[in-house]
């Protein structure tokens, strides 16, 4: 039973981005959802009386009575400000995979056309980024911004200059008022375009001049003289000469305020009592009664230390939880940020907590102790994103030197088969430096990479879901010294134009993952049944943990993966060990995935049994070894008919996924049809005769001689054993046997 510690009077800024007349029985939840003053998103909104992509990084404000303003962060740029609602869209809010959160703004007071904010240092508004209209502007980058009470301070820099700037509403007139560092030559920006409203009336205070723009008709332009600091405002309204709002205290507004979601919400967890199974697995009961309805499907955590950690969700908010050391009974909940952009991806360093979104890996900072982010300082937002529903930014991850990393899927188009237009950092691993100012990529030719893991000498791991290029899922494997590195598809080659394919570690059918998630290595701290360095898969659709069984190959890894008896309320997605050596889990249900229940954070804990799965594969000229922890039944292990082979072949292809084709009986016709036409409703596999197995002399290993060893993309070797002591050892192995 959730207990909440604070009586909390909900304002009507903080209502959720629709209409507050909707905010009624029968409406949907994200309706009702209280995102907060700022939302980070991609929305569209109306120009002109046409739908467009009004901003791929944008900000939208809740000022109040219905009235809001959308800053683009990569131009800098006002957007509009308006009265209104929204009409709903975006996969993390409706499910729906196309249709942006489009603005209702068909009546706006002020519209902007797209492109730049500010002239540049040479005074033109010329969009000059690379690809034009994606991207950070050469003159122009957004530092992030403070949250004092409902108040918003945008920190950025134009020409070198800082800007800092707050939008405000009160009876109708919209405020700008902007702080304006030292600047050795006039600033301009961009005050309004045609398309804003018929009536609209602006007024200047401070040391700005509005003018027509000769360059541009129907655009009005805002010139800051050269000199010393100073404050400026830009008032907007209807009517007669609308008055500025008294200027703010800018230092007041950046050393915190009231907090939006005071007080903590305390849960009970449930400690399981299986003492049968290898595996225990605790469930940390989620704050899914909260009064401001909040959503959560958290998709990033870490701890902060031993007794917390902080999470973060699909929908944007990021909560921590203490009690960790405790018995659970007494749980305890804090919501401390929210409006984030489809953040899957938690990192803490030294306390810090790095929250990675689509738009930028966010640094939050808790200025006055009360616990709730008052400072969201940009990290790094080089990433170049565009509007479409697939571009997830999954994890966050750090190596030994302290870079950062995280995977960006490709843009596929609804209905999962092609991609729209690619861009430079669409399926790709990205690398950040330490101190976030260097942006590089390391990996490409990735379409839905689920999360990523970083080894102890700086391997790279990735999940991958089926589609265009990729014939399964699979897990991606790369050394640092074999970076930057290909991973099969075609469209997001990008400057990989001659690179080899990286073939996957291992291959993995649709009944094993059919969407996947990270990895995890296994630390020194780790009480968990497996050695120091061994990998784990997690499987976001299949709701799974697996054992990987790596086998080398030259320079690189092949090998399978084993199902580890864990079970677990929803999917495997992100995971890590705790100092107490046991390993928590995180998933929630969005689509492809069985998961059980909405969302879960779970405490996997090793009883110290001998698990009864295998602990390492190996291919010979002849067949496989499979060794085991304990020592086999010898007549069972020496019996071949305790195990059972199969294998078959994929086509890898600009269709979506693949057949399964078979090896030994080579269908050329039908795998070369399979590159021109979907081929997912052949399934021939090759049933192999297992003709000896060998219990060696050590008691846990034995080896399969079959009937021809062959490379093969998909190779399933399901074993029905026992122990010496009696103890069932039942299951499947799946690997991927390549040539060399």
């Amino acid at each position: 039973m959730q207990k909440l510690y604070a009586t909390l009077a909900l304002s009507a800024a903080l209502l959720p981005v629709t209409h507050a007349a909707e905010a009624k029985k029968g409406t949907k939840w994200y309706e009702e959802m209280q995102i907060g003053p700022a939302w980070s998103n991609t929305f569209g909104d109306y120009l002109k009386g046409e739908k467009r992509t009004a901003a791929l990084k944008g900000i939208l404000l809740d000022l109040g009575d219905g009235n809001r303003a959308l800053f683009d962060t990569e131009t800098l740029r006002l957007v509009t400000v308006f009265n209104g609602g929204i009409e709903w869209g975006g996969t993390p809010w409706t499910g729906a995979h196309g249709p942006l959160v489009t603005l209702g703004n068909k009546e706006a007071l002020v519209n902007t056309a797209s492109g730049p904010g500010w002239a540049d240092q040479g005074g033109s508004f010329e969009d000059k980024r690379a690809t034009a209209g994606y991207g950070n502007l050469k003159d122009a980058s957004f530092k992030g911004y403070f949250r004092s009470g409902k108040t918003i301070v945008f920190d950025y820099v134009v020409n070198g200059v800082s800007v800092q700037e707050i939008v405000s509403q009160k009876d109708g007139v919209f405020t700008r008022t902007l702080k304006v560092g030292k600047r050795d030559k006039d600033l301009v920006l961009l005050v309004s375009d045609d398309g804003s409203s018929a009536d609209l009336k602006v007024a200047a205070g401070g040391d700005i001049k509005i003018s027509d723009d000769a360059k541009t008709p129907g655009r009005k332009i805002g010139t800051i003289a050269k000199g010393g600091e100073t404050v400026v405002q830009l008032a907007f309204g209807k009517g007669g000469e609308p008055k500025p709002a008294a200027a703010p205290d800018f230092a007041a507004l950046q050393k915190g305020g009231e907090p939006l979601w005071p007080g903590t919400i305390e849960t009970a967890g449930t400690v399981s009592e299986d003492k049968e199974s290898p595996y225990a697995t605790d469930i940390l009961t989620l704050p899914t009664e909260n009064p401001w309805n909040a959503n959560l499907r958290f998709g990033g955590f870490d701890f902060i230390d031993e007794d917390s950690a902080a999470l973060s969700s699909w929908n944007g908010d990021v909560w921590t939880v203490k009690g960790l050391k405790g018995d659970w009974k007494n749980l305890k909940w804090q919501r401390i940020a929210s409006g984030l952009f489809e953040t899957l991806g938690v990192k803490v360093v030294n306390g810090a907590i790095y929250v990675n979104g689509r738009d930028q890996i966010t640094q939050l900072i808790d200025l006055n102790g009360d616990g709730e982010t008052d400072h969201f300082k940009t990290f790094n937002r080089d990433v170049i994103i565009t509007a479409n529903f697939h571009e997830f930014a999954f994890d966050l991850q750090t190596d030994k030197e302290g870079n950062f990393y995280f995977a960006k899927a490709s843009p596929v188009k609804g209905g999962g088969r092609g991609f729209d237009r690619i861009l430079d950092h669409n399926g790709v691993v990205a690398k950040i430096s330490p101190d976030g100012a260097k942006f590089e990529v390391v990996a490409t030719g990735l379409r839905a990479p689920g999360g990523l893991a970083v080894g102890p000498n700086g391997e790279i791991t990735t999940g991958e879901n089926e589609g265009t290029w990729q014939p399964r899922c699979k897990i991606n494997f790369a050394k640092a010294s074999q970076l930057p590195v290909f991973w099969g598809t075609e469209d997001a080659r990008h400057a990989l134009k001659d690179a080899k394919y990286l073939e996957p570690l291992c291959y993995l059918p649709m009944e094993v993952d059919n969407s996947g998630g990270s990895q995890v290595w296994v630390d020194k701290k780790a009480k968990f049944g497996l050695a120091e360095n061994e990998l784990i898969h997690l499987s976001y659709g299949q709701s799974s943990v697996y054992r990987v069984l790596p086998v080398k190959r030259g320079d690189t890894l092949q090998g399978g993966v084993v199902k580890l008896p864990i079970k677990l309320q929803s999917s495997a997605m992100r995971g890590r060990f705790h100092d107490d050596g046991s390993l928590y889990l995180l998933g929630f249900r969005g689509w492809q995935t069985n998961a059980a229940t909405e969302c879960a954070f779970q405490r996997v804990r090793y009883s110290g049994e001998t698990l009864p799965v295998p602990d390492k594969l190996e291919y010979t000229p002849t067949g496989v070894k499979i060794s085991f922890a304990s020592k086999l039944d010898a007549e069972l292990a020496n019996d071949p008919s305790s195990y059972g082979v199969e294998r078959w072949n994929y086509v890898r292809g600009p269709m979506y996924g693949s057949g399964e084709f078979s090896v030994d009986e080579v269908d050329a016709a039908a795998e070369e049809a399979a590159l021109a036409k979907e081929s997912k409703g052949v399934r021939k596999h090759d049933t192999v005769t297992v003709e000896s197995a060998k219990l060696t002399a050590d008691g846990k290993t034995v080896e399969l001689v079959l009937a021809g060893m062959k490379p093969s993309h998909q190779l399933k070797v399901s074993f029905d054993l026992e122990g010496t002591e009696g103890e069932i050892l039942k299951g499947d192995i799946f690997a991927t046997v390549y040539k060399d």
